[in-house]
């Protein structure tokens, strides 16, 4: 108890819910873009991904679209997600749901290329994975009885290391900004996809974002350590991870990774801190049996807990000499991505480049495209859509790192926007064209700051961007097509 595995039955009940909302979130944003992602006619076909494996393991690949993988299947896995998660939601059959969805996102993970290789949908998975060990089974399990407490410790060592890792990596890869502080100066405008108040966060003092990096090394590799003390130490604890997870959800969208980070913090509490809540809000507790810590089950989750504690610091060896290590178990832990190393923002970027696709009729007069959520016209506030992760604007931030360009969904949207537009045409908000495809296409490239607030004022502009270069135009027999 000393050693913060009190029971949580409520904290439990609690977290299902969640993590049902957050998967529903998940599958419903997924599923609104499965068609211009991995249909047929998207920017990565499942479909031509999967048969570039040509024979195949399954356990190498781990998809139940090697079954089919049609549009329609692909539609139709997004809706049972969906339906599963409810049954998360609503406590109906929670372990089997879990399962369920699990699988489900692991399938979508594996054919997802570059549109999910983002750490969020990596703990999506590590918290479902973890979760099952702490999940009751049964159709209704209204009273279920308290998690085991190496159950408990499993989801402990989760939030733990997400905090942790997070933390170290920023120190281990060396990147100047964390060790000097001056990470966050360039934070809010450099973020994949800002929120307006990003913008008014950027403003701030030179010494506030020094203190901003300060507090997050603190918050997380000081504070991580505090989930295993006693009672109000774990309520400090979790207090302070929630102030470190508001801020970059307020500033920033990355999807529903915020939120689920929250969810998992629920796991620092404990019922005596449910009950306490409970009480301030006269809302009636259900009375649940105490944790069932029957000799076999005690003996398997042992076995479990010491498997996955060695196995859990493998992914994190690319951040140390020994990465070389265990090849065969990352490639396992690659494959299934459901024990992970958490590495957020260990490297700062400093510069904001942005590819802006200009389309033309005679070559010589040329007008923008907009992406619905990443910046484009100045004028545009960056707008809120997380927990929805918009996958390509988010992906095109990648583009132009380090100066390098080009990548295959961008050589297929640009395909699209010069030959079917009606494909693409849900990402624009600003379609000079309409229905119908330009004669030429371009990529202008800019460099892009938030105005300060007096540039804001005089021009009512959020960003003010540069020119860099031009792409040469292309045509549709310009194209390289796709083999």
């Amino acid at each position: 108890m000393r050693m913060g595995l009190a029971e949580r039955a409520y904290v439990r009940n609690i977290f299902v819910r969640l993590l049902g909302i957050i998967s529903l979130i998940a599958f419903v944003s997924l599923g609104v873009q499965l068609r211009v992602l991995y249909s047929s006619a998207g920017l990565l076909p499942a479909r031509a991904y999967l048969e570039a494996f040509g024979s195949h393991a399954l356990w190498e690949v781990p998809t139940i679209f090697w079954v089919d993988c049609s549009d329609t299947a692909l539609t139709t896995a997004a809706i049972l997600g969906a339906i599963l998660s409810c049954g998360l939601i609503f406590n109906f059959a929670p372990r089997y749901c879990l399962v369920g969805v699990w699988l489900l996102y692991l399938s979508f993970v594996t054919i997802g290329q570059d549109f999910m290789s983002f750490q969020w949908d990596n703990l999506l998975l590590e918290s479902m994975f973890f979760t099952f060990f702490v999940v009751p089974g049964g159709l209704r399990p209204r009273a279920a009885s308290a998690p085991h407490p190496l159950g408990v410790f499993l989801m402990l060592w989760l939030v733990f290391r997400l905090h942790l890792e997070s933390g170290a990596a920023k120190l281990l890869t060396g990147d100047p900004t964390w060790r000097d502080l001056t990470a966050m100066v360039n934070y809010y405008e450099t973020a994949p996809l800002p929120t307006w108040l990003g913008w008014y966060a950027h403003q701030l003092p030179v010494w506030a974002h020094k203190l901003a990096a300060l507090l997050t090394l603190v918050f997380e590799i000081g504070v991580a350590p505090l989930i295993f003390t006693g009672h109000r130490l774990r309520a400090v604890a979790f207090a302070l991870m929630v102030l470190l997870q508001l801020p970059i959800l307020l500033t920033a969208n990355y999807g529903f990774f915020n939120y689920l980070s929250l969810a998992l913090c629920l796991w620092v509490l404990d019922d005596t801190h449910v009950r306490w809540c409970a009480a301030r809000v006269r809302w009636s507790l259900v009375p649940v049996p105490a944790a069932r810590t029957g000799r076999w089950r005690t003996v398997l989750l042992a076995i479990v807990v010491l498997i996955v504690v060695p196995v859990s610091a493998v992914p994190f060896l690319r951040f140390t000499p020994w990465y070389g290590t265990w090849p065969t178990v990352r490639r396992v832990l690659n494959a299934y991505r459901s024990i992970n190393a958490y590495h957020l923002f260990a490297s700062m970027t400093l510069v904001r480049r942005e590819a802006v696709i200009e389309g033309s009729d005679d070559g010589e007069h040329w007008q923008e495209y907009d992406l619905c959520y990443k910046p484009g016209d100045p004028s545009r506030p960056p707008p809120f859509v997380a927990p929805h992760q918009p996958r390509v604007d988010f992906q095109m931030w990648f583009l132009l790192l380090g100066g390098r360009g080009g990548a295959p969904y961008f050589d297929a949207l640009l395909r699209a926007v010069l030959t079917d537009p009606q494909r693409v045409a849900a990402l624009f908000c600003r379609n000079p064209f309409g229905d119908r495809p330009p004669r030429f296409v371009r990529v202008a490239v800019y460099q892009y700051r938030f105005t300060d607030a007096a540039q804001g004022r005089a021009t009512g502009h959020w960003w003010d961007r540069q020119l860099l270069s031009y792409s040469q135009p292309i045509d549709q027999r310009a194209l390289r097509q796709p083999s």
